[in-house]
């Protein structure tokens, strides 16, 4: 099976026609969604997947929301009939992709439900397409009824602040676990920093100034889940810094956040010590840094193919995107 392979070259404008005249799925007003936890395998990456969905349950319709990985915010709808649920084949939405929209499209799947365990299962799993070329492909799928119950998140280590030849980052570990070991829904938790100068703490804010491919203006609160492709990766696994008076700050700290229901618990804030030793300049003269992300924004290898980003990293600072076709 193909993989979203075809050159996006004039391919927008004529998308979004086709956009405008469908009918995007909605649930209804005034019903609350519930979370159900996805697992299902990836079969063009031959992996197992797990995240969380929203589905809402009006009589005989079911709404689904993201079973897309790479638009998230669209529905699906279809009709329980004797524990079926029945999917057609539906428009989900646009999703944008580098200043470009792509229509997205369901292409229909069949779920059985077993109601006392509140669990929809599909073996053969389901696709989403564009232009009849594929993206999503799950098999072996279950959504699962899950409850979110308050947690105080587990305390997040920062285990590196170093400075390369492109800026200053830092490396943390941000457990996806309450202080009792418990496991954490991913979605529902997220992250704070901060940084200390002349001994007055301030809120580490993302903005767009600095991180050139954030959609929104400034960030504090960074979800979890959240990557930018470039700056910011999954996890807070390595966040690149910004700031005039890095040479500054005394030290740096991470907190978590977990929000469930109505309830909102913060982890202790973990402070990283930074050694006052001066600050080398970033040599202008070193090579640029490149990496390759594919359509959901994840790095991939030197050796992929397909439609995939290239995005360069000057020494200076600039950054510069282009779409390949490799």
């Amino acid at each position: 099976m193909k993989k979203f392979t075809f050159l996006m070259i004039g391919l927008a404008a004529m998308l979004s026609q086709t956009v405008t005249t469908q009918a995007q799925v909605t649930p209804p007003q005034g019903v609350e969604p519930a979370m159900y936890v996805f697992n299902g395998h990836d079969t063009y990456v031959d992996r197992d997947k797990s995240f969380e969905v929203q589905i809402v349950m009006d009589g005989d319709q079911v709404y689904i929301q993201g079973l897309s990985e790479y638009y998230t915010a669209g529905w699906v709808q279809g009709t329980l009939v004797n524990n079926v649920l029945t999917i057609p084949a539906a428009y989900m939405g646009t999703f944008n992709f580098w200043g470009d929209e792509y229509a997205l499209d369901f292409d229909g799947a069949e779920f059985a439900y077993d109601e006392i365990a509140n669990i929809f299962s599909a073996p053969d799993g389901y696709t989403t397409s564009v232009e009849g070329e594929l993206l999503d492909e799950f098999t072996n799928v279950t959504l699962t009824g899950a409850v979110a119950e308050a947690a105080t998140p587990a305390t997040p280590t920062i285990t590196n602040f170093t400075q390369d030849d492109y800026g200053y980052f830092v490396t943390m570990d941000i457990p996806v676990q309450d202080v009792d070991g418990n496991d954490l829904y991913a979605s529902l938790l997220s992250y704070q920093m901060y940084y200390v100068v002349d001994g007055v703490t301030h809120e580490y804010v993302l903005t767009q100034d600095n991180y050139v491919f954030q959609e929104l203006e400034t960030m504090t609160e960074i979800p979890y889940n959240y990557t930018d492709s470039y700056d910011v990766d999954e996890g807070g696994k390595q966040v690149y810094l910004y700031a005039d008076d890095i040479e500054q700050w005394t030290a740096f700290g991470v907190k978590s956040i977990y929000r469930a229901g109505d309830q909102v618990n913060e982890s202790p804030i973990f402070w990283y010590q930074l050694a006052q030793t001066g600050v080398n300049n970033i040599n202008e003269a070193q090579p640029t840094q490149i990496h390759f992300v594919d359509l959901q924004g994840r790095k991939v290898n030197d050796e992929a193919h397909g439609l995939l980003i290239k995005i360069e990293r000057q020494a200076d600072g600039t950054v510069r995107a282009t779409k390949v076709m490799r």
